[in-house]
């Protein structure tokens, strides 16, 4: 995606969230994406076990992968 496809699909809630990210310390801002990542994999996760209640954690891990 180029930087101009990418600006023309951003809102500017994301524009403002992207500028605050980048004030940020390198090491805080790792952090903040790491908890935004895992936020996103458990909703990943918490969809999926919806859909499949059959499946083991393993299973529902391999899914996901």
């Amino acid at each position: 995606m180029t930087p101009e496809e990418m600006q023309m699909r951003l809102g500017p809630a994301d524009e403002l969230q992207i500028r605050l990210l980048m004030r940020l310390p390198p090491a805080r801002r790792l952090q903040t994406l790491m908890e935004m990542q895992a936020l996103w994999l458990d909703s990943v996760r918490a969809r999926l076990r919806r859909v499949h209640p059959e499946l083991s954690d393993y299973e529902l891990t391999a899914l996901m992968f």
